[in-house]
């Protein structure tokens, strides 16, 4: 099997169900022998790319076909956006892209459909989409960038032109950023440790923060095993540290699950007081677990919980997180189903954010600390949650935090990460305390 292959199965997997990482990752493991590194490398590149760009794609495609390329059979529609894709945006020459891409209708059963294909791909890579006109600005940010009209239609609502920035950004993928295990080591220790597994390593914007190129996975060096780090962006780092967790407290991490803010949390108080950290998912609650075993956190405990519903068994805490569901806007350069969101649940979701909030600071003690995170750009889970928050609960006050990164903006409902002024994931971060 082929890189192409597998790629153009994983993209038709993907149209009929699951999480697009998910998808990749089971096509991979079908594979027998297994694909090389390189090969697994650029088949992940031609799935993602494709997946990213697909509007884009099917607006250059839909040009030269006799019907749209939605309308086609499965097969030659994955075909036809991979091929293009990798024409645009991968670098791939036109010829090898274009007779790979016949090979394919052949290999999947599809030989009347070659001619076709070789035809639509050397006129639609030769169109210069730049030359494409809208009627108006939402139009040709969904189709531009790739996303839903829903989210394309929030985002210039909340940021007008500069949305078109914003969406640029999500293609720009940077460093990986991972948080030093203090526990375990510091971080001129760790950095040594990584460079001698091959990796490239510079220190990140704060203390315990280290910026990394990783040969492959992370979680395929030794270091990780032992426990030494695990990967959390900037923008995450930042609302762990917002919440200014001591040793002895006791500390609340609502809707915990993965567990990487929890680590973060548990690392701050030295392994000393009480963690909880609670998920309503109950199947994610051993990924929790297995990170603080990984990591030797002792001072965590795990619960399933509902974070929207008070449960007095917990008691009171002088630190509470609240890192609620949210839309996940902010994190489509990371996650590329979020671009084709419809959003139609949306004001439920703000709904549920509002009572987890509301709900989080009937577990704070008096002189506590409440944080409320999200990882989207949307005004309405953002600045609006906390703004009436604060209307209902006067006794509480947005607190500014003691350093802000560099092009984050901290405003009077919170601090807010955009992606092209921060090189980070879109993200929103509030500090509340009782005045």
């Amino acid at each position: 099997m082929t890189a192409r292959y597998l790629a153009v199965r994983a993209l038709m997997h993907q149209e009929r169900d699951g999480y697009s990482n998910l998808v990749l990752d089971a096509e991979l493991k079908k594979c027998d022998p297994p694909l090389s590194r390189r090969d697994a490398a650029f088949a992940a590149s031609i799935f993602y790319t494709t997946l990213e760009r697909q509007r884009l794609l099917d607006c250059c495609l839909d040009r030269f076909t006799r019907k749209p390329v939605a309308k086609l059979d499965a097969p030659v529609r994955a075909i036809l956006r991979a091929g293009l894709a990798q024409a645009k945006f991968l670098d791939v020459p036109l010829p090898a892209a274009v007779n790979e891409s016949v090979k394919l209708a052949k290999a999947f059963g599809k030989t009347s459909a070659a001619g076709m294909v070789n035809a639509v791909l050397r006129r639609a890579a030769a169109f210069d989409e730049a030359t494409l006109t809208f009627a108006e600005p939402v139009e040709q940010l969904a189709v531009q960038y790739s996303l839903s009209d829903a989210v394309a239609a929030l985002l210039y609502r909340d940021y007008g032109e500069e949305a078109f920035a914003i969406a640029e950004a999500f293609y720009h993928r940077g460093d990986t950023f991972i948080r030093v295990n203090t526990l375990k080591t510091g971080d001129e220790a760790l950095a040594d440790t990584l460079r001698a597994e091959g990796c490239e390593v510079r220190p990140g914007p704060w203390e315990h923060c280290l910026s990394v190129r990783f040969p492959a996975s992370p979680a395929a060096t030794k270091a990780f095993a032992r426990g030494l780090f695990h990967v959390q962006g900037l923008a995450s780092q930042f609302a762990a540290g917002c919440v200014d967790a001591l040793p002895g407290q006791r500390v609340l991490d609502l809707c915990a699950a993965p567990g990487g803010k929890s680590l973060t949390l548990a690392e701050a108080m030295q392994n000393e007081g009480s963690l909880v950290s609670t998920d309503a998912v109950k199947s994610r609650l051993p990924l929790i677990e297995q990170a603080f075993a990984r990591c030797g956190v002792t001072c965590g405990s795990v619960r399933a919980g509902d974070a929207s519903r008070f449960d007095k068994t917990l008691g009171t805490f002088d630190r509470v997180l609240c890192d609620v569901p949210c839309s996940g806007i902010g994190v489509i350069g990371k996650k590329p189903d979020i671009r084709f969101k419809t959003l139609e649940n949306l004001s439920s979701l703000v709904a549920l954010q509002q009572k987890i909030l509301q709900n989080a600071a009937r577990y704070l003690a008096q002189n506590g600390r409440l944080v409320y995170s999200t990882c989207t750009i949307n005004v309405n889970e953002n600045e609006d949650q906390v703004r009436a928050f604060c209307e209902n609960h006067p006794e509480f006050h947005v607190v500014a935090p003691q350093t802000v990164p560099e092009g984050a903006v901290a405003g009077k409902w919170g601090t807010l990460f955009l992606p092209h002024k921060t090189a980070s994931d879109g993200f929103f971060t509030a500090i509340l305390e009782r005045v």
